[in-house]
């Protein structure tokens, strides 16, 4: 059974961009080693009011802070937003100033943040996911590549390509998938899995997300990495966290095509008291938000990735009642 961690998303949205570098040093203050920034041009929803271009202050959370590792979960190289060779040159900037420190989280993207960069085509689910693997290939071989190079792909084709500033560590790539079959692509294009349930029963996790990505990892002939599991706890009533509805924007069904941050929010704002219950944890103390981190663990998660935002209040609780436990 893997030793489980603990990693903090402290997330883009509502707070100006040094309020993330604070809250990383105070994370790390806590005792927590691996923190999350979201990696988005507008909020989920437009009610995120914020939403800085998380480079930047990646470089200066990791300036002020000591061991932490940290890095975008996720960034989307499939050409929309972001060519994956600056995906590659970013990368490798960080990890060359700061080695071992970088973590690279990847999806295939949601509408609201790539549509307005993609001459206003959303492409379908496949296409995407080609995408984002031709994509990943072109990122390992320019981190890799003493010489320049030619490449013949179908999305990203050039006759020359050269990374001048390389890595100076080997950098893991967390690829982020909810269902079976990007679980699967997971495990067979990627370093590790970064995923999220939608229902607190955890059965698709455990019937059909965890087998897909170990069913990528074997028929890639290769070890399985960490799974890394966000998931969504409160002490809170359902009642008092639906106030709070269009900060679940993310779970809505479908939510990566809906293609603005206003459309977000009134598709959240139809989420009911008992929706909330099906995709959050109602605990009613620590002993219960343990028992489902145990239960998460058995299923095979290595980490638990806790939204705290910059809320540095839950992040002392949740230091306090389970990194002395795990």
């Amino acid at each position: 059974m893997p030793k489980l961690e603990f990693h903090l998303d402290l997330g883009e949205s509502y707070h100006d961009p040094l309020e993330f570098v604070d809250a990383a040093i105070e994370a790390e203050s806590l005792g927590f080693r691996t923190a999350w920034f979201g990696d988005h041009f507008v909020p989920w929803g437009h009610s995120g009011a914020k939403s800085a271009f998380v480079w930047p202050v990646l470089g200066v959370a990791l300036e002020k802070t000591k061991e932490m590792r940290m890095g975008p979960l996720v960034t989307t190289p499939i050409g929309g937003r972001y060519h994956p060779a600056l995906i590659a040159q970013a990368s490798a900037t960080l990890d060359n100033m700061y080695p071992g420190r970088f973590l690279l989280g990847v999806g295939s993207g949601e509408a609201v943040n790539e549509l307005p960069f993609m001459s206003g085509r959303w492409p379908p689910w496949r296409e995407r996911m080609d995408r984002l693997i031709e994509g990943l290939s072109l990122i390992r071989e320019l981190w890799s590549s003493a010489e320049p190079f030619s490449h013949e792909g179908k999305y990203f084709p050039s006759d020359f390509y050269y990374l001048y500033t390389k890595p100076k560590t080997r950098i893991p790539i967390y690829f982020s998938a909810v269902g079976k079959r990007a679980a699967y692509m997971a495990g067979k294009f990627g370093d590790h899995l970064a995923t999220l349930t939608r229902e607190t029963s955890g059965r698709k996790l455990r019937e059909e997300v965890i087998p897909a990505y170990r069913n990528g990892c074997k028929d890639a002939k290769r070890d399985e990495g960490q799974i890394v599991l966000s998931v969504t706890f409160t002490t809170k009533q359902p009642q008092e966290l639906w106030e709070s509805r269009q900060s679940f924007g993310y779970a809505i069904k479908d939510s990566w095509s809906i293609d603005t941050p206003v459309e977000v929010d009134r598709c959240a704002d139809t989420l009911t008291p008992a929706d909330l219950k099906n995709i959050v944890h109602f605990c009613k103390g620590w002993n219960d938000v343990v028992s489902v981190m145990e239960d998460y663990r058995k299923m095979g998660a290595g980490a638990i990735v806790l939204g705290t935002g910059l809320d540095t209040a839950l992040m002392k609780q949740y230091a306090n009642n389970l990194l002395a436990v795990f």
